[in-house]
């Protein structure tokens, strides 16, 4: 539940956000990068860093989109689909502030998310770097805060003009993944919930768990009621019930048991909506944001909104 509170706390920062993060020298010998870092801090890192540990959800995968394998990475991220495919078993999942086996490790480089309370003790063991999750009007994929994080770590690990290529790449296939659906969904509205130990927490655009996909991607839109429930009610924990309040043509809902039709109906009633378009998502693999995880989730909902729509 931690990671769920964590990756929350960060996603309250996307709206303000400024980021330096460029590369300002380079030593003769080539082994080191100086770079400034979103607090305007400058920070020396290995070119070509070999063991590098991710604290931040969203990293692993954009860092195997850029070519590169990690030691070590959140322990949120064990049941992860992504993960799994990207580095099997040979990958440390580590939990925020255990020092001890992050030395064993011997990392590198260490980036985190801001704020880490363990900050301070990251940098006594290798350089570390930590990152707003926000869009950065300095950015070159500003407002898509998901495509500003593969920016910034293409940056940092010495791979900028990758990160762009793969970007821009991206930005004209969502056109492609869009035209999928049978039914655009422009003038559609959808909800994503997220299944917490006391109920379901309400998610904005930009929050990982398959906002990116349903809002940015595909273009969905979220009722107005909604939005301003998240800008006074961004933690408050809500029962199906409860979801009545707001008006929507889907949702989709983050869980650990996907095929829970009990659960599905409750949303159907509260909403009133089919139950076919109360879509379950694996939460596990939702969780994250990263570009290999926004494309798989694009499809995912693709097929299961056409299903939908074919009932």
């Amino acid at each position: 539940m931690k990671i769920k509170i964590m990756m929350l706390l960060t996603a309250v920062l996307l709206l303000t956000g400024c980021s330096s993060f460029r590369e300002i020298d380079i030593s003769e010998d080539g082994e080191t990068r100086r770079i400034t870092t979103e607090d305007t801090n400058e920070i020396d890192i290995p070119a070509n860093p070999e063991s590098i540990v991710l604290f931040r959800t969203i990293d692993p995968g954009n860092a195997a989109l850029l070519g590169f394998d990690v030691s070590g990475i959140n322990e949120g991220l064990e049941n992860n689909g992504t993960v799994e495919d990207a580095f099997g078993t040979e990958v440390t999942y580590l939990e925020t502030g255990d020092l001890e086996s992050l030395k064993e490790i011997k990392p590198d480089l260490i980036v985190t998310y801001s704020p880490d309370e363990y900050f301070e003790e990251y940098q006594k063991i290798a350089p570390s770097i930590r990152i707003t999750y926000s869009s950065g009007i300095m950015s070159p994929f500003s407002p898509r805060a998901y495509l500003t994080q593969l920016y910034y770590l293409g940056v940092i690990l010495n791979k900028e003009d990758e990160a762009n290529k793969i970007g821009d790449e991206w930005e004209a296939e969502t056109t492609v993944l869009k035209r999928e659906l049978n039914e655009q969904a422009d003038d559609k509205q959808a909800l994503v919930a997220v299944e917490h130990e006391d109920g379901y927490l309400l998610y904005n655009e930009y929050m990982s768990y398959g906002t990116e996909a349903v809002y940015d991607v595909l273009g969905f839109q979220i009722d107005e009621s909604a939005k301003n429930d998240l800008q006074e009610n961004l933690f408050d924990v809500k029962q199906p019930e409860d979801f009545k309040a707001f008006e929507t043509d889907y949702i989709f809902v983050n869980v650990e048991n996907t095929t829970d039709e009990a659960l599905q109906q409750q949303f159907s009633e509260a909403l009133g909506i089919p139950a076919a378009h109360v879509i379950l998502l694996n939460r596990d693999d939702y969780i994250t944001n990263d570009l290999i995880s926004v494309r798989k989730q694009t499809e995912y909902i693709v097929d299961k909104v056409n299903e939908a729509d074919a009932d």
